[in-house]
């Protein structure tokens, strides 16, 4: 027979139980919220990181293109072979991320374009005209998230020319959530 003592324990015993179920609960739900905040951390920081070593690729690849094609246009700059130098870029700018090339002059004229329109024009009226001054390859943001690639096109003796590219890198979007 259950006294009336032993029933109080009873019941007390079974509260004590499903009060620990609950704080059992509730500390587990909370461990995972932490776990799942601390996973979306670690997941955003890797696509940082991955955004930031497909960039560092894409400059590394462009600025060693670069280098071969300016000594390509140079040749053909040396000669006045303008329309082999448009040969090149034609081809150049199929690639679905280059969205205009330009070779200018030391003088600072459009000798070549892939927009037709702007050769015979003066390129500070398109850029900034202290890019013609740079005197080594040079990879750079505009505004718009696209990448200015800027090379010297060197003589025998002094700069004949300057190469300038707008790429526009590929947009990468990541949802982190899923």
């Amino acid at each position: 027979m259950i006294t009336k003592e032993s029933g109080k324990k009873y019941w007390y015993v079974i509260g004590v139980l499903v009060a620990l179920v609950f704080v059992m609960y509730f500390w587990k739900t909370i461990a995972v919220k932490n776990v799942q905040k601390q996973m979306e951390t670690q997941q955003i920081q890797l696509i940082e990181k991955s955004h930031q070593v497909i960039t560092e690729k894409t400059r590394y690849f462009l600025r060693l293109t670069t280098t071969t094609f300016v000594w390509a246009i140079r040749k053909e700059m040396l000669r006045e072979n303008y329309e082999q130098i448009n040969e090149y870029l034609n081809q150049l700018v199929k690639e679905p991320q280059i969205k205009q090339i330009l070779v200018v002059k030391a003088d600072g004229i459009i000798a070549v374009s892939t927009d037709k329109k702007v050769e015979g024009a003066a390129f500070s009226s398109l850029y900034p005209n202290e890019l013609m001054e740079k005197n080594e390859i040079v990879i750079t943001d505009d505004k718009n998230g696209d990448m200015l690639v800027i090379a010297p096109i060197m003589g025998l003796s002094k700069k004949i020319g300057m190469f300038f590219m707008v790429y526009e890198p590929e947009k990468i979007t990541i949802d982190a959530t899923q």
